[in-house]
């Protein structure tokens, strides 16, 4: 071998070895999936902010367990989110309290109300996974906007770019009502007064307020009736809320029971002063327009009427019922 390829040879050798001796070579970087185009509001009175994806990406995000049972006790497994605790959003406008509220808002006008104890202690009912029996949880739970299920972003025409979840570990499941798909606007607002409504029949339900407003929601049960004065109540049909405690079946098709409606059982609309107003099953069957309103022209009932009132065209004023506090079917 002559002088000039023993040269070049060793120079490929030393090199060699000096590449064996150093850090590995970095990868090029993977391919990463477009951002989305979504973006998140987050406002309190006069303050305001729009986040883009990539800077709710470069916030401190929360990874916990999750899943929900829906109402007539089906449950979806827990599985592993990420996203942003609902909390540091609104730091962004200045924060919540006590005397604060929080409205979660989807793209097509659904919306849920959080109160404090609920973002700032995680204060939500819990079930068993396995079972979906109510079940204590050990420990704090976190609502969260999210943004990936189990390292991957969320299915964008099922959840939409950002859903609310609630998180902890070990495994639990809450509410479904809770997990508002599409979410679009975070809004802080003053505190609401709570209420639940106590339904009594073949089942007994104690309705919050949280539950009563989702069947209320626009893409639910949703139903509005103008009345002679121009005043535009906004609620869900008496029969339907009979139908969640008629018989076993709360809430699935036909959770209103025709054939025993039929046959004939007293219902009791009671107000918080005793006052009641008792109507026959078949009256009010599958009738939309005897509704339970929460609503008068968008807002709240007043003090007079609150939370709940009895309305309706073909109602007399006397059936007129303020300030529901129970519904109850005297059954055979």
């Amino acid at each position: 071998m002559n002088k000039q390829l023993l040269s070049i040879f060793t120079i490929v050798l030393v090199l060699t070895l000096l590449a064996g001796c150093g850090p590995a070579a970095t990868p090029p970087p993977t391919a990463t999936a477009e951002a989305p185009e979504a973006t998140l509001v987050v406002k309190s009175g006069d303050q305001s902010v729009t986040l883009t994806w990539e800077e709710i990406q470069a916030m401190p995000a929360y990874e916990g367990m999750g899943g929900l049972i829906n109402s007539v006790g089906n449950v979806t497994p827990p599985a592993q989110y990420k996203g942003v605790p609902l909390e540091d959003l609104c730091g962004l406008v200045g924060g919540i309290s006590e005397a604060n509220s929080i409205s979660v808002i989807a793209s097509d006008g659904y919306a849920m109300t959080f109160s404090y104890d609920q973002i700032a202690a995680g204060n939500f009912d819990t079930y068993d996974p396995a079972t979906g029996e109510n079940a204590p949880f050990d420990g704090k739970l976190w609502a969260v906007v999210a943004y990936e299920r189990n390292g991957e972003l969320l299915p964008e025409e099922e959840d939409g770019v950002f859903r609310l979840a609630i998180l902890g570990s070990p495994k639990m499941v809450t509410d479904g009502h809770w997990w508002i798909k599409w979410v679009e606007t975070i809004e802080v607002k003053q505190a609401l007064d709570q209420w639940t409504l106590h339904l009594e029949g073949a089942l007994s339900e104690d309705m919050d307020r949280g539950t009563f407003e989702t069947g209320a929601a626009p893409n639910c049960h949703g139903t509005s009736w103008t009345d002679d004065e121009g005043r535009t109540w906004t609620g869900i049909p008496l029969w339907l809320l009979v139908g969640r405690v008629d018989d076993e079946n709360e809430h699935e098709d036909e959770a209103f029971n025709d054939d025993l409606a039929a046959s004939g059982y007293e219902i009791n609309v009671v107000a918080g002063d005793g006052y009641s107003v008792t109507f026959d099953s078949a009256e009010i069957a599958e009738d939309d327009n005897i509704l339970v309103a929460y609503l008068m022209d968008d807002a709240p009932l007043g003090e007079k009427h609150w939370p709940l009132r009895l309305v309706g065209p073909n109602l007399e004023k006397s059936q007129w019922v303020s300030n529901i506090v129970t519904i109850e079917l005297v059954l055979p």
